[in-house]
């Protein structure tokens, strides 16, 4: 037999790209590029978790001590206004008098962690025995303690509730350095002012503790040092046991981060010890902070707590992760069953030929095949980055489809995700809008501001309808030049904001205005709603910074910071008058016709 007539099977691949039984280099690149795909989407998103949860423990961290700082304010208003009641009576007040003011402030309510309220005389050497004579009027058994070799004396005259801060009555706070530099520091500045670490005389546990101190002077000339020292009459103070305050001031249940505090090397308070159950022996973050307060430098330390861990818990990448995988199994083993099933098809193309039509048509569906596996590859592949979108279209088919199924809670869950969701691309519609204010050169035309108003009112009609709101503005509103529909979204964000924050139960006027002052026109909206306090009306055009919560007034904290943003893209600025009860006025300039040119010379460059 010649040898040339014996045929060697075909290993030739075949037009799918599956020969031999072996795979193409195109399906290992499409199993690769899916894997790829995969580990960069649990990358992606690990990585997007892993910031969230870092923003949010830098949140807690910075409101934890901002907390802590507000109730020290809150504290040294009470100081102060024990300085206004002594004042108040020519300087000198009685017992009983103090003991009346003390009750009044209701310390126990409005002061939380708050362990008193003291009086401090100073006294001089020779004023000692005139002094002792008047306090042992009605304290027969008056004394100062303990003995010292100063010049002079600070004993503490008057301490309420004087129940549990009896051991303080007649305390010479000169006798101890702390004590002494913190009132010497609180007479020469006039400011209040906090001692170093001390233990109190009246706490049983010897824990950290200190004093709040604020001046009393007897005379109003106050311009320097030495008048100062001339006027002063003592201090109000105020004890504090570390311990005590922590728990007055900051609620464990509520937080997500443990905190340490210390003085210098000493520390102050460490809930960061072994026993409470709230602690993360390895938390996921920590920060130091030092701040300075009342003249002390107090470093804080921070940690995230168990409960952060619980709340920053999100299996979401291990999900992406094993979702691609089991994706990329599946590919492979359908191009595996794909390359065993094109062997025996050549198999028995070689051994029968009589079957060759059939085997084109098995051919052709493995082509099909081939090219709906890729499809799928393509499209599983795409779908991976894209999960978030998918949240809001389930959760609202699930509510679609088995509303009558689901209990009140599950729909209460439901409702809460589906809001949530729209809150959050409202977030990011604000955001992309703030964003974009000033990406591109301003395009400026003459603009009718009774008409923009016009626009402005039918685009809120709803709103305007609803509370039967009052608008009013003056008939001779000028033409300007600006971008129209800036200037239409700045007038509609600040007329949306005086009917959103109104008065309940009184129907909202809004006044609208105009006038030319200083080569601009100065504009303002004023309204009859809640107001606010003076001090909050820089912080408001901050973004997301609001005064009130979702569950009082919707919003994503970023329609006055656009409006800034906007004013300042047109040249001007913008700033709010505002009491609370009495509405607000808020301002805004931009530049007069005469000095447009300007503004579009600078464009043009």
């Amino acid at each position: 037999m010649n040898a040339n007539s014996i045929n060697p099977p075909n290993t030739r691949p075949d037009s799918n790209g599956i020969g031999g039984g072996r795979l193409h280099w195109f399906h290992w690149f499409v199993v690769i590029s899916s894997l790829i795909l995969t580990f960069a989407a649990w990358f992606v998103s690990k990585t997007e978790i892993e910031a969230k949860n870092r923003l949010q423990f830098d949140r807690a961290a910075e409101n934890v001590v901002e907390l802590l700082f507000e109730h020290m304010q809150k504290y040294e208003d009470a100081l102060w206004s024990g300085v206004l009641a002594i004042q108040a009576r020519g300087g000198n007040i009685s017992h009983g008098d103090w003991r009346e003011f003390a009750e009044d402030l209701r310390m126990g309510v409005k002061y939380p962690g708050l362990n008193g309220i003291a009086v401090i005389h100073y006294v001089r050497p020779e004023n000692l025995d005139t002094y002792l004579a008047e306090q042992r009027k009605t304290r027969p058994d008056f004394q100062i303690y303990p003995a010292h070799n100063r010049n002079e004396y600070w004993p503490t005259s008057f301490i309420e509730p004087v129940n549990t801060n009896a051991a303080a009555v007649g305390l010479d706070m000169a006798f101890e350095l702390n004590r002494l530099t913190a009132g010497v520091n609180a007479r020469d500045t006039g400011t209040a002012q906090i001692t170093g670490p001390i233990t109190l005389v009246q706490d049983a546990g010897k824990t950290p503790g200190f004093l709040f101190c604020v001046p009393i002077y007897a005379g109003q000339d106050k311009s320097d040092i030495a008048a100062r020292r001339r006027s002063f009459i003592g201090l109000v103070y105020a004890p504090f046991i570390v311990k005590n305050l922590m728990e007055g001031t900051l609620q464990k249940e509520r937080r997500l981060v443990s905190l340490s505090i210390q003085d210098g090397d000493q520390v102050l308070y460490d809930e960061q010890g072994v026993g409470s159950i709230e602690i993360d022996p390895t938390p996921l973050f920590t920060t130091t902070v030092t701040s300075e307060l009342y003249g002390r430098n107090w470093t804080f330390g921070i940690a995230s707590n168990m409960a952060f861990r619980t709340s920053a818990s999100n299996n979401q990448p291990m999900v992406i992760m094993m979702g691609g995988i089991l994706i990329d199994a599946i590919l492979l083993t359908l191009f595996v069953s794909m390359a065993r099933s094109n062997q025996r098809a050549i198999r028995m193309s070689q051994s029968q030929k009589n079957r060759a039509r059939e085997l084109e048509t098995m051919v052709g569906k493995l082509a099909r095949s081939n090219e709906e596996l890729e499809r799928f590859a393509y499209v599983a592949s795409h779908d991976l980055q894209e999960p978030l979108r998918m949240v809001t279209s389930f959760t609202q088919l699930l509510e679609q489809r088995y509303s009558a199924q689901l209990d009140d809670t599950a729909r209460k869950y439901i409702g809460f995700a589906s809001t949530s969701a729209v809150r959050m691309q409202g977030l990011i519609d604000d955001l992309l809008e703030y964003s974009r204010v000033s990406e591109t050169a301003e395009k400026l035309s003459s603009v009718d501001c009774a008409n923009t108003l016009a626009f402005v009112k039918e685009n809120l009609r709803e709103p305007l309808e609803n509370s039967n709101a009052d608008i009013t503005y003056q008939d001779d509103l000028p033409t300007v030049r600006t971008n129209p529909v800036r200037f239409a979204r700045l007038l509609q964000n600040l007329i949306g904001n005086a009917l959103k924050y109104r008065c309940e139960g009184v129907t909202p006027k809004i006044e609208i205005g105009v006038t030319e002052q200083n080569q601009e026109w100065l504009f303002w909206v004023k309204d009859n709603g809640i107001g606010m306090k003076q001090e909050h009306c820089e912080k408001i055009f901050l973004p997301f910074k609001r005064l009130h919560g979702n569950a009082d007034y919707l919003g994503s904290g970023l329609g006055l910071s656009i409006c800034r943003k906007i004013v300042e893209s047109f040249g001007g600025k913008i700033w709010a008058v505002s009491e609370v009860g009495q509405g607000s006025i808020f301002y805004f300039t931009m530049p007069r016709k005469d000095t447009v040119g300007l503004i579009e010379q600078d464009q043009a460059a």
